[in-house]
């Protein structure tokens, strides 16, 4: 009977190869990061206090933190510790290095943030959005945000982030997307909406107007039973793209279910008024953003339009 084996396989370790010089070093031969800040604060600054007030600790916890850098490395670094601190020969020493490579470090992490920041940002989002809430919008976030550009790509398909490449979705419904981190921008009504010029029409009820409905829609049906209105005898316009019932319902060619948020602006100006005796569910939009941290611009950019909403 042939012996059985259990088959084993090697695993090799692929050594990483940055394409610059590297120093090495032991991080554990390094006394605590904590104690190296706060020596290198009083240092820079010339006492306790002042490194307690930048580092947002208290005199005597900057006072430990530099004792115990001190009894870790087995030297003396302050010589004098009054009003004004006076280093000894090993502290001055230790203190340039501090402060060459903390600031070096500032320095490098300011660039990077600069440099992502002018990264600009790729968003997904309907067309509807887009044209009715977003692009009228843009002006006022860059009246802020200057140096973010912004790439907006409207599509009625949900796209996968992390596959396509996007920094942010604008998403309405429920959810949940398993392609991102969902957050709460706001919470709208859906409402009827007419040109003042159909509305206007002398004795004409409802039954009477056209429509512009999503024929695949059910909700809309639903309520518009809800009301004793059939849908299959009203004279209608099918049209699926948000953006063209949008455009279709300020053109006075019919009614229009929509969400307040979308028609914010056009109802500030009188384009369109609410058809009133409607109690109509409410919906929610979402910025869904690759799963991990969001870039700064992403951020800074979500709280703009959760204000702006």
């Amino acid at each position: 009977m042939p012996e059985n084996r259990a088959s084993c396989s090697t695993t090799r370790l692929t050594t990483f190869k940055p394409g610059f010089q590297m120093t090495p070093f032991d991080w554990r031969d390094l006394p605590p990061l904590p104690s190296l800040r706060a020596f290198e604060a009083a240092a820079r600054l010339g006492s306790f206090s002042a490194a307690a007030r930048v580092l947002n600790v208290t005199h005597p916890a900057v006072a430990q933190q530099v004792r115990g850098l001190e009894r870790h490395l087995g030297l003396r670094l302050i010589a004098e510790a009054g009003r004004s601190l006076k280093l000894t020969e090993e502290g001055s020493r230790l203190a340039a290095a501090l402060n060459g490579g903390f600031a070096a470090m500032a320095e490098t992490l300011g660039r990077l943030r600069q440099a992502d920041r002018h990264r600009g940002l790729r968003i997904t989002l309907t067309p509807g959005f887009a044209q009715n809430v977003m692009v009228p919008a843009l002006p006022e976030f860059w009246a802020s945000h200057p140096e973010i550009a912004v790439s907006l790509v409207a599509s009625s398909q949900l796209a996968d982030l992390g596959r396509d490449g996007f920094d942010l979705a604008i998403r309405s419904g429920k959810g949940p997307w398993p392609d991102g981190e969902a957050e709460l921008l706001c919470r709208t009504r859906i409402v009827l909406v007419g040109a003042p010029a159909l509305l206007d029409r002398p004795g004409t009820d409802l039954a009477g107007l056209p429509w512009i409905v999503n024929l695949a829609d059910t909700e809309e049906e639903r309520w518009m039973a809800a009301k004793g209105l059939d849908r299959t005898r009203l004279q209608t316009l099918d049209i699926e793209n948000p953006m063209l019932a949008v455009a279709a319902a300020l053109r006075g060619l019919g009614l229009l279910f929509a969400t307040e948020a979308m028609l914010r602006d056009h109802l500030a100006s009188g384009q369109l008024r609410l058809v009133p005796g409607w109690d109509l569910p409410e919906t929610a939009y979402w910025a869904v953003t690759p799963h991990g941290p969001p870039r700064a611009p992403v951020q800074d950019f979500i709280r703009w339009l959760r204000k702006r909403l």
